[in-house]
């Protein structure tokens, strides 16, 4: 079980959902191009465009990033104004809904990189500088979809298009997307509710970021006697701090899984797991809990019954009610699941002496326990054929196979971080670059403490006709490794690096012309990750991916054969979490009036997990998900799973390597991205509808 969800993949600010809440991401104005609504040939990306250094805004001292940040807002703000204040005449509403988005992307092209430093700098002055701009971004972008006017142009370019037999599902879904985001921004109304909901908006915005930032920012630790830390990994300890006869252990998510699995004390495991359900603080709990009034203000404003309602008018699963009965045909089976874990962990406790229930915090400890006395399997002794610098090579090869494409490290200049490498994605059969690919991958001080991509700078068509190629970056926190020593990786670990990747490639292989269209739907946005994690289980795959760290030998068959036995031995309190933080979500934002977020999850969390949440703790504090565009939405990752394990069953068919699967997933799912919604794309790619018994398979229970 995860005491806490695992951070979302794809969030702020990475791929950002809708372009136009572009318009709060990142300027540059150039002159709009009024393109035809008749579909253009996608342009060819230049040399230039992927190494325009001058994007680089983590070179820039605070005072010019602010000024960059400060004119692209200006500039963005100026031409949407002139866009919307012209003439009918002056092109067809569709034209004029092309050049404002031509100026979303553009404000996002120069801001959306210094918007990010504000969670990866280790410059403070940097991070301030970042967050004023977010502000500011934001304010611009809330203001802008709740214009009437554009609000307006959206509706007649979308009735435009729908006469046009001639346009494209790219232009269609633009227009269709300008719609839904006015909606939702309260263009729809009167003068005095538009006023109000943007208000509330960036009250809402600054709230959420205000979280994050206290998140980021929190340092608790505990102290641990050097006597109780036998058993933690060499590569763990080596990074603590000792102070007389103790170590200090600072209380994160890079240190949650090396702890909690090998600290033999039970004592210390319970001071940790009490001191990571408080991270955030009750600031964070105030925080949360004024959103939550905000946003059930917003969806009464708008029309919705709730703020449920109001997030999932945009999403696959559209209803509130039908989000529910999918996560309540879960609970029942995988709760029953979790229960017979526990009382079989229960057993190997009762022989360490200890009585009564287990607690949350010995879980991930007697789940290893069992890992290595019934299966004979340790992490520690996996983690040896994981060396970090043979394991990221092997996977770019294997993405490089299976996508068609090839890394070429970038040695000139440098990132927001010493740390930090590059390379340039290159198409294999024609040479062109399609993306910067950016790995930083090791713990700092006040920098996102999960692992995410976040795109940096996105990509799109430029004014002139050429493209702006993607800059994406992996965020993450592997364990640092000892002095001359190399880092090694359990294998979860590498399983999170494959689906990062994953993500990480759907950015560098969009071919959609616009940004607005750029990104899924977000409970899709995880499947095509989701999928890709099924490599990180193909014995073949895994002989590939491994080597030894002394030995130089990959993994043999008979160790690879116990970490498969033991993939589901945990699924009943990992799936039964996923569904509980999916359904407390829920639960939050489906109420009529208020709700009390710490007692709504007190009483919840036993109904799904064979556990009670300890008193005096509030993990909601640190559940980012709640506060950072995901509200409403966690569940998008078990719905996401069932597509992800759908698609996957044709290349358990085709072959787990198969290049007419690899290109057609590339061509089918990736490439599209948000111009078509999912369901299209996942027929074309399967040739069928999407059918859920690879879903239920996987998480080993029986299907409705």
């Amino acid at each position: 079980m995860r005491t806490r969800p695992a951070r979302p993949v794809r969030s702020f600010p990475c791929r950002l959902a809708l372009a136009l809440a572009a318009l709060a991401a990142a300027p540059a104005v150039a002159a709009p191009q009024q393109a035809s609504v008749r579909p253009q040939p996608a342009p060819q990306a230049t040399a230039a465009s992927a190494a325009d250094d001058s994007l680089e805004s983590w070179r820039l001292s605070p005072g010019a990033l602010g000024a960059r940040c400060s004119d692209a807002i200006a500039r963005a703000h100026q031409s949407v104004e002139n866009l919307l204040a012209a003439p009918q005449s002056e092109g067809t509403a569709f034209r004029r809904l092309q050049a404002i988005e031509q100026t979303s992307g553009d404000l996002q092209r120069m801001i959306t990189m210094p918007r990010t430093l504000q969670v990866i700098s280790g410059d403070a002055a940097v991070r301030d500088t970042s967050v004023a701009c977010d502000k500011r971004a934001t304010a611009l972008t809330t203001a802008v979809l709740a214009d009437p006017r554009l609000y307006a142009l959206a509706q007649q370019a979308q009735a435009e298009l729908g006469a046009a037999s001639s346009a494209s599902p790219a232009d269609r879904q633009l227009a269709k997307l300008y719609v839904e985001a006015g909606r939702k921004a309260g263009a729809g109304l009167d003068s005095a509710g538009r006023a109000r909901a943007v208000r509330l908006l960036q009250r809402h915005a600054d709230l959420e970021r205000d979280f994050s930032l206290a998140l980021a920012a929190d340092s608790s630790t505990i102290r641990v006697p050097l006597g109780d830390t036998v058993g933690l990994d060499p590569q763990f300890l080596a990074r603590l701090e000792r102070a007389g006869d103790s170590l200090t252990v600072h209380v994160d998510e890079s240190t949650i899984t090396p702890f909690m699995r090998f600290q033999r004390d039970r004592d210390a495991r319970r001071r940790f797991f009490l001191a990571y359900n408080r991270l955030g603080g009750q600031a964070n709990v105030a925080r949360l809990d004024s959103a939550l009034a905000v946003r059930d203000t917003v969806a009464h404003l708008l029309g919705f019954q709730n703020w449920a309602a109001y997030q999932l008018s945009t999403r696959m699963a559209k209803d509130p009610g039908r989000v529910m009965d999918f996560l309540s045909g879960l609970q029942r089976p995988l709760h029953q699941k979790a229960v017979n874990e526990v009382a079989g962990l229960t057993r190997l406790a009762r022989k360490d002496g200890v009585t009564g229930a287990l607690q949350p915090w010995d879980y991930a400890f007697y789940a290893e326990r069992l890992r290595q006395t019934r299966y004979a399997l340790s992490q520690n002794v996996v983690q040896q054929y994981f060396p970090v610098d043979y394991v990221l090579p092997q996977v770019m090869r294997l993405y490089s196979q299976l996508l068609g494409v090839r890394f070429e490290p970038i040695t000139a200049g440098s990132a927001w971080a010493p740390e930090v490498s590059r390379y340039t994605v290159i198409d294999s059969a024609s040479g062109r670059p399609l993306a910067r690919l950016y790995f930083d991958l090791y713990p700092r001080p006040h920098k996102f403490q999960h692992f995410a991509d976040f795109t940096v700078v996105p990509g799109m068509r430029l004014a002139d006709g050429s493209r702006q190629l993607p800059w994406t970056a992996i965020v993450g926190n592997w364990p640092v490794p000892a002095p001359g020593h190399p880092a090694l990786l359990s294998h979860s670990d590498v399983v999170i690096l494959f689906h990062e990747f994953g993500h990480a490639m759907a950015a560098a292989l969009d071919r959609s012309p616009y940004p607005t269209t750029s990104n899924y739907r977000q409970d899709f946005v995880e499947a095509p990750s989701q999928m890709l994690e099924n490599w990180m289980w193909q014995p073949s795959i895994l002989k590939r991916i491994s080597r030894n760290v002394t030995t130089r030998e990959a993994l043999p068959d008979s160790l690879i054969r116990r970490m498969i036995e033991v993939k589901h031995l945990t699924d009943g309190n990992f799936w039964g979490a996923q569904v509980f933080y999916a359904t407390y979500d829920m639960a939050l934002h489906m109420v009529d009036g208020p709700i009390d977020p710490t007692r709504t999850w007190d009483e919840m969390y036993p109904r799904y997990l064979p556990f009670h949440q300890p008193e005096n703790t509030w993990p909601e504090a640190s559940f980012g998900h709640l506060m950072g565009g995901y509200e409403a939405g966690y569940y998008g990752y078990l719905w996401s799973k069932r597509y992800a394990q759908d698609m996957f069953t044709r290349f358990e068919r085709d072959g787990i390597l198969d290049p007419k699967s690899g290109r057609a997933y590339r061509d089918d799912i990736l490439a599209p991205s948000g111009t078509e919604e999912p369901d299209v794309l996942v027929q074309r790619f399967l040739g069928r509808p999407v059918r859920d018994s690879a879903f239920y398979r996987e998480l080993g229970i029986a299907g409705k």
